[in-house]
């Protein structure tokens, strides 16, 4: 016997909140299997540098939006970056934190992507990705004196790996894909702040918080406690408005509605 249209959407839709579901737990447990890997940090080394491209790609936009001059990004081999830019020190107050709450903000909003159904979302949330890493290399890794040439290769090639993933990969592969990453880059995020709390209040070098702190006369290890709560209630409402809109209960209510 052949279903009624309305019921027929409706099975689909149940099927594809929970399909959403069972991508987020997947991809999550895939984040914490490959990391407990042996030589892990090499299999994900390009996602490392991708999440540093992201960081530094939100000073690079910090500093623009507040009138500043950038100069360039720097992306090391060892996975860490730099930003320069040539601003007023009001506009400290804005650039400073920008690299951390963007790569939490980024990851956030690539967990949001999964909530669109039957779009294709993974090969739209690849080539997304890699229009712009090459877009951050080409705007702001391009002065050999200050960017090197490992940042345009290495911005280069994530971009093409990103295209060729989407470009080939199967449905469900980039779909899998698209939430691993986003996963991984707001773990990752989390993490840089972590290790950010750690060093200011051990007082290794300079960082971010230290610049913040020199901005504004507040102790550094307080901006970096703050930016790791910004980071933590961005995830969180992304993670739970993610779930809400998977629930398979919204679906059954209205049925009975």
């Amino acid at each position: 016997m052949t279903q009624p249209p309305m019921l027929k959407r409706n099975t689909q839709d149940v099927e594809a909140r929970k399909r959403s579901r069972y991508l987020l737990i997947a991809a999550t447990l895939g984040v914490f299997f490959f990391s407990m890997l042996p030589f892990s940090q090499y299999v994900l080394y390009p996602l490392r540098l991708f999440v540093t491209f992201v960081h530094e790609s939100g000073h690079a936009m910090a500093g623009t939006i507040t009138g500043g001059i950038v100069q360039g990004i720097n992306i090391s081999p060892n996975g860490s970056g730099v930003t320069l830019i040539r601003a007023s020190l009001p506009a400290q107050w804005i650039i400073d934190p920008a690299g951390y709450l963007w790569a939490a903000l980024f990851g956030a909003l690539l967990l949001q992507a999964g909530r669109f159904r039957g779009v294709g979302m993974g090969k739209v949330v690849l080539t997304f990705m890699s229009i712009y890493v090459l877009a951050v290399t080409i705007i702001w890794c391009h002065n050999p004196f200050i960017s090197g040439y490992f940042t345009p290769l290495a911005g280069v090639s994530i971009s093409a790996i990103l295209f060729l993933l989407a470009k080939f990969g199967s449905k469900g592969v980039t779909e899998f894909l698209a939430m691993f990453l986003a996963v991984q880059c707001s773990l990752n995020a989390l993490n840089d702040l972590a290790t950010l709390v750690v060093i200011t209040n051990q007082h290794m070098g300079d960082n971010d918080a230290v610049n913040m702190a020199h901005a504004t006369g507040i102790p550094a290890i307080a901006w970096a406690i703050i930016w790791v709560a910004m980071a933590l209630t961005m995830l969180f409402i992304s993670f739970r408005s993610y779930w809400k809109a998977t629930s398979v209960k919204q679906t059954a209510s209205a049925q009975v509605g």
